[in-house]
């Protein structure tokens, strides 16, 4: 059902060609997104994972710093004379106000440090708060005694957060009851009740490790530190300090984990979570940063987005777009595609073909009623006993065309024209077109109209029109023979070979051209080749007249068109033997080698189609020739040139030098010599002799202080007079005054 419905739906090229396409680039499209966008993905995962551990690195950094500051804070006030004094002695109460500035300075110093705690056993001294010494009694942080007391589970230089009574409330206004502080322990003994008697306490304040912490942190991300047994020793957005957090599975697998940093992605408090992590040096602290998994690929959403929409515009476009050209191109695609179907698939249609082409090759008798049944076989509509015509359709510039196109293709256009030709006769005249030549197509008609075929308006007015269709489908030119009418099959071949022999009056009738044998007006006298016009024709070739020799060629070729082809052909042939004749000639006279090959010429004029072109290749040849002659001149003056110049530049002193006695040395006459120089040098050669002189005469004059008649004599010139004045003309002055001038500038220059 579907099958039937595909190839009856006017949208068969859509459904079958576009459609498929269509669907296969986009899905080219969507898997080459897919696999971007978990590019991308992992992309960004990589990238926030390495912003994240820097800032966590950065952060571990700062707490490493912060419990070495205060190890050395608490080591240096263990050895200082002043903090030994409270921790080991009983001080005056005259004294205290001494030790509080000690203490207080130890606290300006160190701004992470929100209070000091110096405890000797009895008494513990504090800053900042509203006294100075306490006993265990009147101390409000109570909480400190607990841990001293407990020094098994509080070691020296530990670090216990712990919630403590804020000692600025007294101090100063708006500051909260209760603080949280990291206290750092520091002792030197202890003793066997398990109690602290002497001890440094170094209270850090929470808010300046919350503001190392969440100085790295955005909007969206959560940053924050616990121990090793999962308390959370840093504020959180969502959890108090010192919850515990130790049954969290992100929290879990961190703990499980034996690497320094990771990463994880894992559900935390109901939200999908990217988890980073990073150890401390601190006591096994570890820093821990939780950024909703949303927000990291929120640009990648909004870009998948976009390019979903992208496709989506591009999906309706392309199918609005396919629609509209599978309606303009379904219905002459299907027709081409259901003939070539035919002609390459249908076995029956070449089998026709080929008893055809037997029927018009062959020239052994048969009988009518054994044409008949063949013909009925292969559904042919032609009666054995009808009169016939042979039509010949020969295409034009076929040399061109099987250089532009392949054989198939040249298969193709030539089924073509047998299609328009069908097309244009069917319902006129009963015929059958045979594929005969490559570039012949046989058009066997049922003919029984008295009149011949060129007195058949019809008939020659249905030919012009398909010349005319061929050629404005096709791009192709046809000539067309027709033969005279003939009756029964049986005499097929030959008139096929007269019609055959009739069409190559195309070389004079030249190409698209109607071609009946009544209508060739042949001269039946005897040809007389023109000697005349060959001795013209050649003698104006030999000697560079070019437009004689193509006047001459065109007379012999149009007297020969008018007789029969043989005799046109022959004088096709002794025109190229006279050509050779002159070239021949030209090659001994100017010392030139022309590339002429008579035989590869012959068959390359006997395969040009048309006179028209004959004569244009010919004219070609003779240009060639024309330019090759006018190059060996040019070739020859220029070395004459230079002779005639040698020769003057060396006796130009000799008065008696002159165009006569050149022209002995060159062996040339005089005026031919002289006009010859002149056509090249522009200038006489007597004028260019006294212009050597001139200037041999002006330098000698410039540059020495020979006497001016010697310097005329010794450069040529017999005649004082005569000197004086083509001296004035050329350079405005007299010699005298050539060198005066000369003399004066040389002064000027030294």
């Amino acid at each position: 059902m579907l099958k039937k419905f595909i190839l009856k739906n006017p949208f068969q090229l859509f459904l079958t060609i576009l459609l498929p396409f269509l669907l296969s680039t986009l899905l080219v499209v969507f898997v080459q997104f897919s696999f971007q966008g978990r590019i991308f993905e992992n992309f960004a995962l990589e990238m926030v994972y390495n912003q994240q551990k820097t800032d966590l690195q950065n952060t571990s950094r700062n707490v490493s710093l912060m419990e070495k500051s205060a190890n050395s804070v608490a080591t240096s006030a263990f050895f200082d004379e002043g903090i030994q004094d409270l921790l080991y002695s009983d001080i005056h109460s005259e004294d205290y106000r001494k030790y509080q500035r000690k203490l207080e300075l130890y606290k300006n110093i160190y701004p992470f440090l929100q209070s000091i705690y110096i405890y000797n056993g009895h008494n513990i001294h504090t800053v900042p708060s509203m006294g100075f010494v306490f006993d265990r009694n009147t101390f409000d942080d109570k909480g400190i005694f607990t841990i001293l007391d407990d020094i098994q589970n509080n070691r020296t230089h530990s670090i216990v957060l712990r919630k403590i009574p804020n000692p600025l409330v007294g101090l100063s206004s708006n500051e909260e009851q209760f603080i949280y502080v990291y206290s750092y322990l520091f002792f030197d003994s202890q003793v066997q009740s398990g109690k602290v008697s002497e001890a440094i306490v170094l209270n850090i304040s929470e808010e300046w490790l919350r503001q190392s912490i969440s100085s790295t942190e955005d909007t969206n991300n959560r940053i924050f530190m616990i121990d090793r047994n999962g308390i959370l020793l840093s504020s959180d957005s969502i959890h108090p300090l010192q919850s515990d957090l130790k049954d969290k599975n992100y929290i879990q697998m961190i703990n499980a984990s034996a690497e320094n940093s990771g990463n994880l992605r894992i559900d935390v408090d109901g939200v999908d979570s990217f988890v980073t992590y990073a150890a401390t040096d601190v006591f096994g602290w570890k820093l821990i940063s939780i950024t909703p998994y949303s927000e990291i690929v929120k640009e990648i959403q909004n870009m998948k987005q976009k390019t979903y929409l992208l496709v989506l515009c591009f999906i309706v476009g392309s199918i609005a777009l396919t629609l509209y050209f599978s309606r303009k191109l379904y219905l002459p695609m299907k027709l081409v595609i259901q003939n070539y179907n035919i002609f390459e698939r249908n076995n029956f249609h070449f089998r026709k073909q080929e008893f055809l082409r037997k029927m018009v090759y062959s020239d052994d008798p048969v009988s009518i009623d054994a044409f008949q049944k063949q013909l009925s076989q292969y559904h042919i509509a032609l009666k054995p006993s009808d009169s016939f015509l042979v039509v010949l359709i020969k295409l034009d510039n076929y040399s061109e065309f099987c250089a532009k196109y392949n054989m198939n293709d040249r298969s193709l256009l030539k089924y073509g024209v047998i299609n328009i030709v069908s097309e244009l006769l069917t319902g006129a005249y009963a015929h059958e077109c045979i594929d005969i030549d490559e570039d012949q197509v046989l058009v066997l008609i049922s003919y029984s109209s008295p009149a011949l075929p060129s007195g058949n308006e019809q008939l020659t007015g249905a030919f012009k029109k398909i010349q005319d269709n061929v050629s404005s489908y096709l791009n192709l030119s046809i000539s067309v023979t027709f033969s005279e009418p003939f009756e029964t099959l049986a005499g097929l071949n030959l008139h096929y070979l007269k019609t055959l022999d009739l069409s190559f009056y195309r070389l004079v009738l030249g190409h698209k051209s109607l071609i009946f044998n009544e209508n060739l007006h042949i001269l039946a006298d005897d040809f007389k080749y023109p000697q005349d016009l060959d001795k013209k024709m050649t003698d104006s070739l030999i000697q560079g007249q070019l437009d004689e020799a193509k006047a001459a060629l065109s007379s012999i070729i149009q007297h020969a068109s008018r007789h029969s082809l043989t005799t046109l052909n022959s004088v096709l042939i002794r025109l190229l033997l006279s050509i050779r004749h002159a070239i021949e000639v030209l090659e001994a006279n100017n010392s030139i080698n022309v590339n002429f090959n008579f035989n590869i010429y012959l068959a390359k004029v006997q395969k040009i189609e048309t006179l028209d072109m004959i004569q244009s290749d010919f004219a070609e040849l003779f240009e060639k020739l024309s330019i090759e002659l006018e190059s060996k001149k040019d070739n020859k003056y220029a070395k004459l040139l230079e002779d005639i110049d040698r020769i003057i530049q060396k006796e130009y002193a000799n008065p008696a030098l002159s165009l006569v006695t050149i022209a002995e040395k060159v062996n040339l006459s005089p005026s031919y010599l002289g006009k010859l120089f002149k056509k090249h040098r522009l200038i006489s050669i007597t004028d260019y002799i006294n212009e050597i002189r001139l200037k041999s005469a002006r330098d000698r004059i410039a540059e020495s202080d020979e006497a001016i008649n010697t310097i005329m004599e010794t450069c040529g010139f017999l005649s004082r007079s005569h000197f004086f004045t083509l001296f004035k003309k050329v350079y405005g002055v007299t010699p005298v005054q050539y060198r005066s001038n000369a003399k004066l500038l040389k002064g000027d220059e030294t």
